[in-house]
């Protein structure tokens, strides 16, 4: 099961940037309850694994474990999203790997790369600033915002709790509500969008002291509510979804000029974005960041081919119907839906195979021409494209 606390980046304010790592790291950090143990001890005695994570849209508690013990974890888990017993002499330790998390983000290049294209796309201190917050706000944070943070966010009302396993529907809800019932409620919370900067698409170069080089191509791209969405997934399918798109037989197969190719459509309730990765030797970065902007530009004026549209298509349903073979992954991809649009989570994710099949060879160009009309091209390292 997934729990997803609906926590967006621009909910953090400017002086308080990287809270949001913070309570994660805490979460885990709990007092003992009686008997002697914290409720992640309590979750190992039943053979459960539990991890957090931190994205632009929440915060993310997993547990995966046997569905026979399936009740057994509820108690435990609820006292992990909104217990207020932290044990808080893990607070410094917490604060430093926040801070490291930060630090080594700078020391990656993609890394480097994606927090540059969000400064220049989005136009928002929320939206722009790193993922992580910054040095300075990390260290500014006492226990008291944390706490503050905390009790004002993770409340029932503001988390999805997505399950997936063999045990019967009305049983999982009957305990889930034995379980949480004495939990109150919080605030209803409405969260300030992230809009695009709505500068014209650029091209960013930073240097870079290694041998390796990125480059990055971000543009805006659709929610998963909005129609264009599975076009749009396609479209990341066709540029670089396996050997038989684009940048893959352009980068890869006629002349080996890239580590690595990748493109996505990072889904987000405020600001989806198509991502184009490629991570290659610092000497070939000028003439990658040219295929990779003729490959994308192409897209805009010439509608690709019904069979390098089957191709991504089959792509994309390949990596679907392998995710859920795992009952934790279908709860995750369920749990974020649902989080991004409430009470339309059950009902996307059991549609989108549908609508990514449907999509026509014309729709992926339309997307092109929407993902890629303010797309940033940022290049970390190698020498700069004379432009």
């Amino acid at each position: 099961m997934a729990a997803f606390v609906k926590v967006p980046v621009t909910a953090e304010r400017v002086d308080q940037a990287g809270i949001r790592h913070l309570v994660q790291g805490m979460l885990v950090y709990r007092a003992p309850k009686a008997g002697g143990f914290d409720p992640i001890e309590q979750l190992g005695r039943f053979g459960a694994a539990v991890a957090t994570f931190v994205d632009y849209d929440s915060t993310q508690v997993t547990v995966a474990g046997l569905a026979e013990h399936f009740d057994s974890y509820l108690s435990p888990l609820r006292d992990i999203l909104f217990g207020e017993q932290f044990a808080w002499e893990h607070l410094n330790s917490v604060r430093a790997t926040a801070a490291s998390m930060l630090e080594a983000s700078r020391e990656n290049a993609v890394g480097l790369a994606m927090e540059l294209a969000h400064e220049r796309l989005f136009d928002s201190a929320a939206g722009s600033r790193p993922l992580y917050g910054t040095e300075t706000s990390l260290r500014r944070l006492r226990q008291a915002d944390v706490r503050r943070f905390h009790a004002e966010y993770w409340r029932p009302n503001n988390v999805v709790l997505s399950i997936s396993g063999p045990m019967p529907a009305e049983q999982c809800h009957r305990q889930v509500e034995a379980a949480f019932a004495l939990t109150l409620p919080g605030v209803v919370r409405e969260f300030v969008e992230t809009p695009s900067s709505g500068v014209p698409s650029g091209y960013v170069y930073r240097p870079w002291a290694t041998a390796n080089a990125a480059i990055l191509v971000m543009g805006l791209a659709p929610t998963p509510d909005q129609d264009a969405y599975a076009a749009s997934q396609v479209l990341a399918a066709v540029i670089a979804g396996g050997q038989g798109s684009l940048l893959w037989q352009a980068l890869r197969d006629s002349e080996p000029l890239t580590y690595a190719v990748d493109a996505m459509v990072n889904a987000s309730s405020v600001a989806g974005t198509l991502q184009v990765v490629c991570i290659c030797d610092a000497a070939e970065a000028v003439r990658v960041s040219e295929i990779v902007d003729s490959q994308i530009d192409a897209l805009r004026t010439i509608v690709p081919s019904e069979k390098q549209v089957a191709n991504a298509i089959g792509y994309i349903v390949g990596r679907y119907l392998s995710q859920q073979q795992s009952n934790l992954e279908a709860a995750v991809a369920i749990g974020q839906l649902e989080a991004m649009v409430p009470n339309k989570g059950l009902e996307l994710h059991a549609n989108m195979l549908r609508q990514i099949r449907s999509v026509t060879p014309v729709q992926v160009q339309q997307a092109a021409q929407l993902c890629a009309a303010n797309a940033i091209m940022v290049q970390v390292g190698g020498t700069p494209r004379n432009l």
